[in-house]
């Protein structure tokens, strides 16, 4: 009998699972230390950062590849990892306050981890529309205004790709 998967992460024929399926996540890295031309995060040790001493002494240094971050990539394409769809009377009342929860989480999640971002807020009556490059974004936007507001909160994940569609409501 096969077994599905253990701790090591080797799937049901015996192959090692991937770590991410993302397409915007280069298999291979991107080298040793690498720069988004875009917006000026920074790729180290397999991870991307914003850290402002690193980044003016790296700007000057020719070696430093020049590349275009996952994040800044979805923007490119158009293609949000989370959305989520805010609605309801309760939202025109209230809609500076939400703002400013969006932009707070934004801005607490981005010192963290540079990829995760905004793309767009659109907005028509009592239907604001966000668009996110991470689902883990959308996922703690949506639970952060639902613990502030209340209201109904429900979350459907695309199980193929990494994508997270979030819905508010009050």
């Amino acid at each position: 009998m096969a077994r599905l998967s253990n701790k090591l992460g080797v799937d049901e024929k015996g192959q090692r699972t991937p770590r991410s399926t993302s397409v915007y996540l280069p298999k291979g890295g991107t080298g040793e230390v690498a720069l988004c031309r875009k917006c000026g995060a920074l790729y180290r040790n397999k991870r991307w950062c914003i850290d402002e001493t690193e980044l003016v002494k790296l700007r000057g240094e020719a070696d430093t590849g020049k590349v275009v971050c996952p994040a800044c990539q979805r923007m490119e394409d158009h293609n949000p990892a989370g959305v989520i769809t805010l609605s309801g009377e309760y939202l025109l009342r209230h809609e500076d306050e939400i703002l400013n929860i969006i932009k707070h989480v934004e801005a607490k999640s981005r010192a963290k981890n540079p990829l995760g971002r905004i793309m767009e807020i659109q907005q028509e009556r009592d239907v604001m529309t966000i668009g996110t490059t991470e689902d883990k974004l959308a996922q703690k936007l949506g639970r952060e205004i639902y613990k502030a507001h209340k209201g109904e909160l429900h979350y459907q994940w695309s199980h193929d790709q990494e994508f997270v569609r979030v819905s508010w409501s009050r």
